[in-house]
């Protein structure tokens, strides 16, 4: 064996991080997804009357509120895990910019938490997916 070789092989792509990313996303997606459905028909169908509102609000204005506030932040972990989940199939497809498809990945799972990043599994599975596409390396030619 010659010096300097080691048993190690490098992947040829970087797989497992890109499925574990698209896994998180898929988890983000269906958090956002949640977060709407609770936000259309859960929050605007609840009794209030045993809840104490604070200084300034109405009993009638209290679920317009939360529920305009579950729709953006559903809305927003939706938009972040189509975006995770598009990275993720972009680096499968072996598009070839595998670094900027693993930062976009990177960036939108910590954006998720925002949206509670499904769960905040979701979160965590594409920022360890992202990681791992960032640390590949490309075998030597």
């Amino acid at each position: 064996m010659k010096e300097g070789t080691t048993n190690e092989k490098a992947s040829p792509y970087p797989k497992t991080g890109s499925i574990i990313a698209l896994v998180g996303g898929m988890i983000i997606v269906i958090g956002g997804v949640i977060l709407l459905g609770v936000a259309t028909f859960v929050i605007p169908h609840m009794n209030l009357n045993n809840v104490t509102v604070p200084q300034g609000f109405t009993r009638s204005n209290l679920p317009g509120l939360i529920s305009g506030v579950l729709t953006v932040m559903g809305s927003f972990g939706l938009i972040c895990g189509a975006i995770v989940l598009v990275s993720a199939t972009m680096i499968l497809a072996k598009v070839g910019r595998w670094r900027t498809w693993g930062i976009l990945t990177l960036i939108f799972s910590v954006l998720s938490f925002i949206g509670l990043g499904g769960f905040v599994v979701g979160a965590v599975l594409g920022i360890i997916g992202g990681i791992l596409v960032l640390r590949w390396k490309p075998s030597p030619r």
